[in-house]
């Protein structure tokens, strides 16, 4: 089955059976990967933290956030 196909699938699924699928995915993934990854979340969150407190300017206010997020949606 073409990923595409996959994709066409799983779309069809309630909301409910996409959410347990996701679990299961979730949890078919090697423990170690997730720890990798949790750990680039953390440092990333960890850079962003040290240039706000580098650069006060670099933040964002939540309205300026969701303008920016409005504003991509609407690029594309």
């Amino acid at each position: 089955m073409s990923p595409a196909a996959i994709s066409e699938a799983v779309f069809s699924l309630s909301v409910a059976e996409r959410v347990a699928l996701a679990d299961q995915l979730y949890a078919s993934v090697p423990e170690e990967w997730q720890k990798e990854v949790d750990q680039a979340w953390l440092d990333e969150a960890s850079r962003r933290s040290a240039d706000m407190d580098a650069d006060p300017n670099v933040e964002h206010s939540q309205e300026e956030f969701f303008a920016g997020i409005r504003l991509s949606k609407a690029l594309k």
